[in-house]
């Protein structure tokens, strides 16, 4: 059925909107950080849980041990089982199919991580830095000696006394930076540095940054990425980002990238707030950020995303927002930004074939609002047959989360040239995803690619195998024939031609979620009959279920299979 699109939006208490024909540079998943909430060992949380946040940025530094205060300041076992953390970390995280950044916390190797002992010694205490040098020389090297790439970040929240008591910017404050600084440098010339890592911003405390920066300017020992927290009372990182620039223009210092290496106080960690942050985030100036972690710091939750239920770890409600935001691809669009408190990002993305916006709220906002999506003459990819496929995903803040609700899905009529879709915050703190789709068609012949809407790749046949029982998965598009698929009359889903022809087919006449999806000579049987559905769904002729990636994932060689429908962008498939 095709809707004419909603009118009256004056009437919405909130009116959100997203302009397709204005372009705003790449998507690139600004947010998608964690500090901590990885296992000691780098093996969990399962893949399951991070591949579909397309993480990028991580921030540890082997906080359980003690550190160099606990070997009495000197290279010993708990200094070296730091060093194996972070080195077993790393090798997860910062290699295929992740690339995230580690920034390493060298005061948390020190030991000085909140809970160090009264008495000890700080670096450079009474101008004496030679044992702070021997701890860079012995942490900085081992971890280059692995051969991973690392960011260094200095010193954590100088200017918070359970951190450093020796006073922000004193004497004794810019030795110990200087000196790891320089000696960084001579370790590892081609490292990245990172810092301050200030807990207040420059909007809060403008002349601590300006006396760090005319200082750090002075001595030649500015960092090559600038950090801080946004972890105040909704620190709009839009605003935070441009004061540091700002900060920096006016120190006469260069600009640089910028990294909000914690975000989001302890008593703001609900869906609708991360999607805020996140929707925040990709509008900002930053290169990268990290979510804060208020139970720190080795248990793997990704700093409390996950929730433990049944005993196992479960996504609750603020990973449905990380993971929903992850479906921001290709290129970030205008939006009408912050709307009191609630903001929107969205982007557009022609070789997934999908318009994605993220909304959230800052302020536990109930009620109406309505989102006015413009610019559909500017993609015909996605609105050139005259209508597209709206769906709206709430995210209600709940722990476990096993799926959004889908709480709107129509076929509207792009003739306007714009369309209006209703939405209602009906909790405090939920959180919404949009996604707009090409109609896809459900009789007659359609050839093609099948887009996984939410992994924004391909249905692919591994290695164009034409063994029979080769289940199939997801792959960058490539317009290769395993990847192209054709609707027979018959409602088979073929690959190949002549002697070759395959169906999809459900392994073995499978009729239960987990059923394997693979390719099978073409037998016209109920297994290998599919339905397109207007809501973007394949399901199965004969169970129902819905072609699912598995886990929700978003990495190449995802495997797919029969699911229990859900309404998860991970089931929905366009031509």
């Amino acid at each position: 059925m095709l809707v004419a699109p909603a009118h009256g939006a004056s009437a919405a208490t909130k009116t959100l909107s997203v302009d397709l024909a204005q372009t705003r540079g790449p998507a690139t998943g600004v947010g998608e950080g964690f500090l901590y909430g990885v296992s000691q060992d780098g093996t969990q949380p399962a893949d399951q849980y991070l591949q579909p946040l397309g993480i990028n940025a991580f921030r540890g530094g082997g906080w359980f041990s003690g550190g160099w205060i606990k070997d009495n300041y000197s290279y010993g076992s708990a200094t070296k089982a730091d060093i194996d953390s972070i080195v077993a970390q790393a090798r997860r995280l910062t290699q295929p199919p992740y690339h995230a950044e580690y920034q390493v916390l060298v005061s948390d190797l020190w030991g000085n991580n909140g809970g160090q002992p009264s008495n000890e010694t700080y670096p450079c205490d009474n101008g004496n830095c030679s044992n702070w040098i021997s701890f860079i020389d012995s942490t900085v090297g081992a971890l280059q000696a692995s051969g991973l790439p690392f960011a260094y970040d200095i010193y954590n929240e100088p200017d918070i006394s359970v951190f450093w008591t020796r006073g922000m910017n004193s004497p004794q404050y810019f030795q110990m930076w200087d000196t790891a600084y320089r000696e960084i440098r001579r370790i590892a010339p081609n490292a990245k540095i990172v810092g301050p890592s200030l807990a207040f911003t420059p909007q809060s405390n403008p002349g601590e940054w300006s006396t760090w920066l005319a200082h750090v300017k002075a001595a030649g020992t500015v960092p090559d990425m600038i950090t801080n927290h946004d972890e105040g009372d909704v620190d709009d990182p839009v605003t935070v980002s441009q004061s540091i620039n700002n900060a920096l223009s006016a120190a006469g210092i260069p600009a640089r990238p910028l990294s909000a290496n914690e975000y989001q106080p302890a008593d703001r960690q609900t869906a609708g707030v991360t999607a805020w942050y996140l929707a925040r985030f990709a509008q900002s100036g930053y290169t990268n950020a990290m979510r804060g972690n208020w139970v720190c710091c080795m248990t793997p939750n990704l700093t409390g995303v996950l929730t433990q239920s049944g005993g196992t770890w479960q996504p609750n409600g603020n990973w449905w927002a990380l993971r929903t935001y992850a479906d921001l691809t290709g290129t970030l669009v205008g939006t009408s930004g912050q709307v009191d408190s609630t903001a929107i990002s969205a982007s557009e993305d022609s070789a997934a074939k999908r318009a994605v916006a993220v909304i959230g709220d800052s302020n536990g906002y109930t009620g109406a609002a309505s989102v006015t999506f413009a610019g559909l003459s500017s993609v015909p990819w996605l609105a050139g047959n005259g209508s597209v496929n709206v769906t709206v995903e709430r995210i209600p803040d709940q722990a476990p989360l096993g799926a959004p609700q889908v709480v709107y899905n129509q076929n509207l009529s792009t003739s306007a040239g714009s369309l209006t879709v209703p939405i209602t915050f009906q909790a405090a703190h939920d959180a919404f995803a949009v996604y707009v789709t090409p109609t896809g068609s459900t009789s007659g012949g359609t050839s093609g690619e099948l887009h996984a809407v939410g992994a924004g790749k391909c249905l692919d046949v591994p290695n164009a195998s034409t063994t029979a029982g080769t289940q199939v998965q997801i792959w960058d598009c490539s317009g290769g024939s395993n990847q192209i698929f054709t609707r027979t009359s018959s409602n088979q889903l073929t690959v190949y031609g002549g002697s070759s022809q395959m169906c999809l087919d459900a392994n073995s006449q499978g009729t239960s979620p987990g059923t394997k999806v693979i390719v099978w000579p073409c037998n016209n049987q109920a297994n290998q009959q599919w339905n397109l559905n207007s809501d973007g769904t394949v399901t199965s002729a004969l169970s129902g279920l819905c072609l699912d990636v598995t886990g929700g994932s978003t990495a190449n060689g995802a495997p797919v299979e029969l699911w229990t429908c859900n309404g998860g962008s991970n089931q929905r498939w366009t031509f």
